[in-house]
């Protein structure tokens, strides 16, 4: 079973955390109001629980010319796994769920260009455990943002 955040305090450092992920304790504990010591210690807790899993630059896909697609497949759900298996290990694909409805999965890719969204699209309609195939071109509105509240 998956902890949840433990009280305002984490809520507080993960916020400012996805705010700004190259931040130093002590900013980190500046911006939640507490000491460093303290964030120290919750954010070792946060890592060790895997609420944190590592701390990476941020990537803006547009400045390099990259397209993101959105890609709804329809899997029954006995191929859900396989199918999710390998858009993961597919480096184009940024973020992979399994959902609810028709399509039961859903995928966000980064692509260099139309060429590179083809053939992935290409190779999905071909392969058997997949059903449907719904692909959207999408552009940044928001990125990155974070759901907690600022502290």
């Amino acid at each position: 079973m998956t902890e949840s955040l433990d009280g305002s305090l984490d809520e507080r450092i993960v916020a400012a955390l996805c705010r700004d992920g190259r931040a130093d304790v002590r900013a980190v504990a500046e911006a939640v109001g507490s000491v460093p010591t303290t964030v120290q210690e919750r954010l070792e807790s946060l890592e060790s629980r895997g609420a944190i899993r590592g701390y990476t630059a941020r990537i803006d896909y547009e400045a390099l010319d990259y397209r993101t697609a959105v890609v709804r497949l329809a899997v029954d759900l006995a191929d859900i796994e396989a199918v999710t298996t390998r858009l993961r290990e597919t480096s184009a694909f940024v973020t992979v769920y399994e959902t609810s409805g028709p399509f039961t999965v859903f995928a966000v890719g980064k692509f260099e260009d139309e060429a590179a969204i083809g053939a992935c699209l290409r190779e999905l309609h071909a392969d058997p455990n997949v059903d449907g195939v719904d692909c959207s071109v999408a552009s940044t509105v928001r990125d990155g943002g974070c759901p907690l509240p600022e502290g």
